[in-house]
Formats: C-alpha cells, sequence, structure tokens
C-alpha cells in the first residue's frame, strides 16, 4: 500500500499543479482586465523592495499593486510547484514522456517568469501578449504530464475504429478554440480596459458597418467619446473583434455537432462520452460569458471568468485528444494483461 501512495504520488502532484496554472491564469487574467500590469514598474524588485518580504501595508494600498504582486507572488510558487513535480518524476519514473513532459514544463515557467519580467522592464504589450499565450502552451504541458502519470495512461483500451477520427475532430475544434483565444488576448493587451464594440449581435447599431473606412470610423470614434465615454478605437481592432465573435460561433456550433457525431456509435467508451459533456458545458458557459462582457460593458469579473473557461476549454479539448490518441497505439501486450496490482509496478516501462 505504501508503494503504490508513492507511485500515485507525482500524478497527484501533477493534478495540483495544473490546478495551480488555471488559478495562476485566472490572476493574470484579472491583472490585465484591469490595466494592473504596469502597477509596479520594476522587476525582480517591489518598488526596489525584495519581491518576497513587501509589506503587507504596502501592497494593500492600491488595487492595481494588490493584484500585480500577488501574481507575482503566486507565479514564484507555481514554478516552486513545477520544480518540485519534476523531481518527483525524476525520482520514480525512469524513462519515457512523462520526464520529457516534466522537462518541458520547467523551461516553459522559467521562460514564462523571464517573460513576464521583460514585460514589465520593457513596458511592452506585445510581450505581455506572448506571456499569456505562453500560459496557455505551458498549462496543456502542465494538462498532458498529469494525463501520461495517471492509470489510464498505462491501460487506456483499444480504441474503436472511431478513435482517430474523434481525435483529428477534437484537436481541430482545439485549435479553433486557441486561435480565438489569442485573438482575445490580443484585444486585452493591445487595447486594454474597454471594448472595441459595445453591442452584440450587432456592431455599432449595424450589422456590418464599414469601419474600415475613415469617415464611418471617425463617427464610431466620435460615439464612443460623446456617448459611451470611453477612447477612441481602430479599425484593427473593431476587425480583430468581429474575427473573435466569428471564429467564437464557429468553434461553439463545431464543438455541439462534434460531440453529438462523436457519441453516436455504440462502440464509443464511457470516459469519452463524460468528457465531451464537460467539453460542450464548458462551450456553453464560454459564449455565454463573451455576450455577457459586451451586454455589461465589460465587467471585470466576467472578463476574467471568460479567460478562466477559456483556458480549460482548451485544455479539456486538448486532453481528450490526447486520451483518444493513445487508445490507438499499440501497447505491449504483456503490460495490458498484468493484474491490477502489478500494473502500477510496471507503468515506468511502459512510459
Amino acid at each position: 500500500m505504501q508503494n503504490s501512495a508513492l507511485s500515485r504520488a507525482p500524478y497527484r502532484a501533477a493534478c495540483f499543479l495544473v490546478g495551480a496554472i488555471l488559478f495562476l491564469i485566472t490572476l493574470g487574467g484579472q491583472v490585465t482586465t484591469k490595466v494592473a500590469g504596469m502597477a509596479v514598474p520594476d522587476w525582480p524588485a517591489t518598488f526596489g523592495q525584495n519581491m518576497f518580504f513587501y509589506p503587507w501595508s504596502a501592497m494593500t494600498r492600491s488595487v492595481g499593486i494588490f493584484l500585480e504582486h500577488s501574481h507575482r507572488l503566486v507565479a514564484s510558487g507555481v514554478g516552486l510547484i513545477t520544480l518540485a513535480v519534476t523531481a518527483a518524476v525524476f525520482m520514480t519514473q525512469p524513462k519515457g514522456w512523462a520526464r520529457r513532459l516534466a522537462i518541458a514544463a520547467s523551461i516553459l515557467v522559467v521562460v514564462q517568469g523571464l517573460l513576464g519580467g521583460q514585460r514589465v522592464i520593457q513596458a511592452s504589450w506585445i510581450l505581455g501578449l506572448c506571456h499569456g499565450c505562453l500560459a496557455q502552451g505551458y498549462l496543456l504541458v502542465a494538462g498532458s504530464l498529469a494525463l501520461v502519470l495517471s492509470r489510464f495512461w498505462v491501460t487506456p483500451g483499444t480504441g474503436d475504429d472511431m478513435a482517430q477520427s474523434r481525435t483529428r475532430m477534437v484537436w481541430a475544434m482545439t485549435a479553433l478554440v486557441f486561435s480565438q483565444t489569442i485573438l482575445g488576448a490580443l484585444m486585452r493587451h493591445e487595447g486594454p480596459g474597454f471594448l472595441s464594440i459595445p453591442d452584440f449581435p450587432k456592431v455599432y447599431g449595424e450589422w456590418m458597418p464599414a469601419f474600415w473606412q475613415t469617415d464611418v470610423l471617425g463617427k464610431i470614434n466620435e460615439y464612443r467619446g460623446t456617448q459611451l465615454g470611453w477612447p477612441q478605437t481602430s479599425a484593427h481592432l473593431i476587425l480583430c473583434q468581429v474575427i473573435h465573435r466569428t471564429l467564437g460561433i464557429l468553434a461553439a456550433v463545431g464543438i455541439f455537432l462534434g460531440a453529438i457525431w462523436s457519441v453516436r456509435a455504440t462502440t464509443t467508451p464511457s470516459w469519452w462520452r463524460r468528457g465531451v459533456v464537460l467539453w460542450v458545458f464548458l462551450a456553453l458557459c464560454q459564449v455565454i460569458l463573451g455576450v455577457c462582457i459586451l451586454w455589461t460593458g465589460r465587467l471585470p469579473e466576467i472578463a476574467t471568468a471568460h479567460v478562466l473557461i477559456g483556458a480549460a476549454l482548451t485544455l479539456t479539448g486538448w486532453l481528450l485528444g490526447l486520451s483518444s490518441w493513445r487508445t490507438t497505439q499499440d501497447l505491449p501486450k504483456r503490460a495490458m494483461s498484468l493484474p491490477t496490482s502489478r500494473r502500477s509496478e510496471r507503468s515506468e516501462v511502459v512510459r
């Protein structure tokens, strides 16, 4: 029993890491939503003081400082957790995908920290954009590590005739969702604080105004200034918002139809059925949150929840595809025929 508990420890630690990254993404989303990324203008120090000993009274003197400094502290903690998980993997897994993914996660968390620091030092929204997008990749690597360390990876069962098609479908939809996430990050960092389009489903009261024309864009900005009290926007940001909406609708419809198609066969495994239910639910929540952002004038809490659910939706789709792909691989028959009590002992060889 003790050996079994020790063999499961890296898996549980990797799952905890995934949860920590989702929390960090949420906190980072709140920093961007409230335009607090430059509330602390230096790095790695905090107003010239050691980041880890910065006094609580100074940290709480404004919302912006509290959010940005908390983001840095949590990010440091996530980095330490990542290194601890990597060490646990190397102590329990002699070779295979687990080690490679653990190394990738450790490299990514270091790069992510440096990128976040340079974003502050150089006051660059482009680096902030890269920082946000890389966080999604880091999450996918950590999620993949947790899956590889799970019992499912050792004994996934044999996929049916539709397993490969399901894999292609779910990864195609996940790529679409990720593309939409990048567009969303672009809008949040390049034009932070305000929406480029304040209404839905129309665009400034019309289905498709010619916002690329100078006179039309001028009227739009005049309306933003006089009626909304918002700063000016650009044709580029409006176009990004239009594409973002379009991709969101296509992704939601594609996920819903793909989920229905993927469970029609009687041989569909039960784990897939449960997974696509979660996938569809997250997609529905994401659409509702996206519409609510527009109808509430970008309420910060709703915008941040939109970021979190988007990350969870991408992660769920990726892991569903990876799990389905695993069932199509030829695994050592001896490992598959081992009694349950011995599979965990042989998992290192299989991995």
